[in-house]
């Protein structure tokens, strides 16, 4: 541990200041002085010190003093206390300095090995006490981690026992039905039961996904590849894939993308996994007849990106809590691991950008987020590269 020990040493002579620093000067304690009581105690309220020396006689208020206004405030009642005298060392001046609070009283002329052996003492307490405050300190961290460690599997069995045993269970009776005899299950009821499955599967996917990015998190920072990407194509991807689902259900998906060429510095998988996790809230929530909408726009030096529904809204209450883990907005039990915003936030977070949620219940939600555009002319360049590659 690098941090000194600090002395304090109070006295209204310069030279005696000097003679004593002389005396206790050491490589793990820094020396601080003092000419009156007043400044002692304005450094007092600077600095924690392992040891004072102070001088009995000084003028306006002596070292008895400001021992008795040391002792009585919480900074420095502790602080060990050694007085150093040039007067007479009668028995009514030590039993003032001891009652005082003063661990020692000191006579002039001083003999160099004792005050050294008394401020080697106090310095290895403090020295000790540091220690086992840092030991303390880290013990406190280790329990922190361990609760979190120790929660985190808690929030994980509880998404494998309700989720993915839902999951299983769905899969399970899949394949019963599948096996029923030929005749017995038309050719129609077959390719629906195979859809439900596909499905299934896929949403099991996602939510084992989810756990894994949930676990990166927690270990650090989730990992992003940044590439120049074209804005445009990655919304209309994110569109393409998501448009069956909107449509079966009735609800109206719209790309607004005015600026499909522009370039922006972005993970593709991760950004369209963001969209992913958004259209697929949207799609959860809306209703037949809404309309999703993503809006693709130019935003000062960055570029915004919003997905917007008209769905129901989400409750002014629950907007704080929308980006943490396990937060769900269904009323109607849980559907998925609850954690889609947390990871779209964090991923958004890694690429140092932001992301925000506007809602208001009945009128439908919105979620924006930014990513970082490329200049014109680099932008241009980029976009050359990509036809090319394409």
């Amino acid at each position: 541990m690098s941090c000194k020990s600090k002395i304090l040493l109070v006295d209204d002579i310069q030279e005696n200041l000097v003679a004593l620093e002389a005396l206790l000067r050491r490589d793990d304690a820094d020396i601080l002085f003092a000419q009156s009581a007043t400044q002692a105690l304005e450094l007092i309220l600077q600095h924690e010190f392992a040891l004072a020396f102070l001088d009995v006689q000084m003028p306006e208020m002596d070292g008895f003093e400001l021992a008795e206004l040391m002792r009585g405030a919480e900074r420095s009642k502790y602080i060990p206390i050694i007085f150093v005298t040039a007067g007479t060392g009668d028995a009514q001046r030590v039993f003032r300095g001891y009652e005082s609070g003063a661990v020692d009283f000191l006579l002039k002329p001083l003999d160099p090995h004792a005050v050294r052996h008394k401020a080697d003492t106090f310095i290895s307490l403090d020295q000790q006490r540091k220690r086992l405050a840092d030991q303390f300190r880290q013990l406190q961290q280790s329990e922190a981690q361990l609760r979190e460690a120790v929660q985190a599997r808690e929030d994980v069995l509880a998404v494998v026992s309700h989720d993915v045993r839902n999951f299983l269970q769905a899969i399970k009776s899949g394949v019963q039905l599948l096996s029923r005899k030929p005749e017995k299950l038309s050719d129609e009821a077959r390719t629906a039961i195979h859809s439900r499955l596909s499905s299934t599967v896929d949403l099991m996917s996602r939510v084992i996904a989810d756990l894994l990015d949930m676990a990166n998190i927690r270990n650090g920072h989730i990992a992003v590849s940044i590439k120049p990407e074209l804005v445009g194509k990655v919304a209309a991807e994110a569109s393409a894939v998501h448009e069956p689902l909107a449509e079966a259900k009735g609800i109206n998906l719209v790309v607004d993308c005015s600026i499909p060429t522009d370039v922006v510095h972005c993970d593709r998988e991760r950004i369209l996994q963001v969209l992913s996790n958004l259209l697929g809230n949207a799609i959860k929530f809306c209703r037949h007849g809404d309309t999703i909408t993503i809006v693709v726009k130019r935003s000062d030096d960055d570029l915004q990106i919003s997905v917007s529904d008209t769905g129901p809204g989400i409750d002014s209450k629950d907007l704080p809590l929308v980006f943490d883990a396990y937060w769900s907005g269904s009323r109607e039990g849980r559907h998925g691991t609850g954690l889609g915003l947390y990871i779209t936030k964090r991923i958004i977070d890694a690429h140092d950008t932001r992301i925000w949620i506007e809602s208001e219940l009945g009128r439908g939600t919105t979620v924006h987020f930014t990513l970082n555009r490329l200049e014109y002319n680099l932008a241009s360049q980029t976009n050359a590269a990509l036809a090319a590659r394409e």
